[in-house]
């Protein structure tokens, strides 16, 4: 797992921002952090979550229903990268060599989902 320099694990192991914030997975407990940023957009004005792939902050939609998702860069991050499909697979590993991941998807859609920009944070 990786940790970045602002989120840090207290004794019960609960991680928080260096604000100590409690850090969050769950885009309806999501809030602007002050000093943070989504690591695809670079948005610091957005609602952030970490992602449990690839522990990044990202942000999302807090809407209760919403069926674009808000346009954020979550929703794109769990439908269209191959990083969120290799752990929600559960396979082990890094996504980028990981022959499950290979053998599961038809060699266009693993170059369309591998592709992705959305796959690797930018900021």
């Amino acid at each position: 797992m990786m940790h970045l320099s602002n989120e840090r694990m207290d004794d019960e192991g609960t991680h928080t921002t260096t604000e100590g914030a409690p850090m969050t997975y769950n885009r309806m407990e999501a809030k602007p952090i002050a000093g943070e940023h989504c690591r695809f957009c670079g948005d610091a004005s957005a609602p952030l979550v970490k992602t449990p792939c690839c522990q990044q902050w990202i942000c999302c939609d807090t809407a209760f229903v919403s069926f674009r998702g808000g346009g954020r860069c979550q929703v794109e991050h769990e439908r269209f990268s191959m990083c969120y499909s290799h752990y929600e697979d559960k396979h082990g590993g890094p996504w980028e060599s990981c022959q499950q991941c290979r053998d599961f998807w038809s060699p266009r859609d693993y170059k369309t989902y591998a592709e992705n920009p959305i796959n690797w944070p930018k900021y």
